[in-house]
């Protein structure tokens, strides 16, 4: 029996503990786990993450950004029956790399009719291996296709937890997507946690008393908010006006 339900939720305990690593992957990434208000998320380190306890960001970059990681409706294009739930991906001069079995598996297919008004969104529930000169996928989609696509642009982009970087990487322009229990080895996945109470490198000492919003530092770590908009990490648990401790509620999602 599989340790896992239809909504991609873990049921129990994980066989791949929160506090270990895995060079085999156990479960699909972007799989939840909940336990006494926490919530961790399967990942895939996209390089080495270290060191620990800070926010660690998709890799992915924007949908027109050629690369293997996204497709972008400047030249990717889909075509598929209404009611299908597998779908013909062109991925266009720019995104013609080879990518694994399952690679968008968790991601998402936004389709972008010609006239310009309907958007469609699904979700990625499975990839192909791309063939014809890698400039062909079959992707598998959920819900099916509420209306019949013929080469139709649209954007294909990955999960936001396969290609999870290094605290470092946060301050290049990525968003943060989880904070992982441990150090990681790169290609290896692991459980980030997203949300509920959690230990976070501060960046400095937290000493404006009235300011509990915590906002992501460009290293990972965490500082008060100063209002410019920084991505929000969540707040403050500690009542104290000077600590570098930093006993958070993260706020992932």
């Amino acid at each position: 029996m599989r340790d896992f339900n239809p909504n991609g939720e873990i049921v129990g305990r994980p066989t791949q503990a929160v506090n270990e690593q895995s060079l085999v992957q156990k479960y699909p990434i972007g799989m939840k786990y909940e336990s006494w208000g926490k919530i961790w998320r399967y990942c895939r380190a996209y390089e080495a993450i270290t060191p620990g306890k800070r926010g660690c960001p998709n890799m992915a970059p924007a949908s027109w950004t050629a690369g293997v990681m996204s497709m972008g409706s400047d030249s990717t294009t889909v075509t598929g029956t209404v009611g299908d739930n597998r779908v013909l991906i062109f991925t266009g001069g720019d995104y013609d790399i080879a990518h694994a079995i399952d690679f968008f598996q968790g991601g998402i297919l936004c389709i972008y009719p010609a006239a310009g008004v309907a958007i469609h969104q699904y979700r990625i529930i499975g990839s192909d291996l791309s063939f014809t000169a890698d400039t062909y996928m079959y992707i598998y989609i959920d819900p099916p296709l509420a209306v019949t696509e013929v080469s139709t642009p649209c954007d294909v982009m990955s999960n936001p937890y396969n290609n999870v970087g290094a605290p470092a990487s946060v301050g290049t322009g990525r968003s943060v997507v989880c904070v992982p229990e441990i150090l990681v080895t790169s290609g290896y996945f692991f459980w980030g946690q997203t949300k509920g109470p959690c230990w976070v490198t501060p960046n400095a000492e937290w000493t404006t008393a009235a300011t509990r919003e915590a906002e992501w530092h460009t290293d990972g770590t965490i500082k008060a908010a100063a209002g410019v908009a920084l991505q929000r990490a969540g707040y403050i648990l500690h009542g104290n006006a000077a600590d570098a401790d930093a006993y958070l509620m993260l706020m992932l999602e």
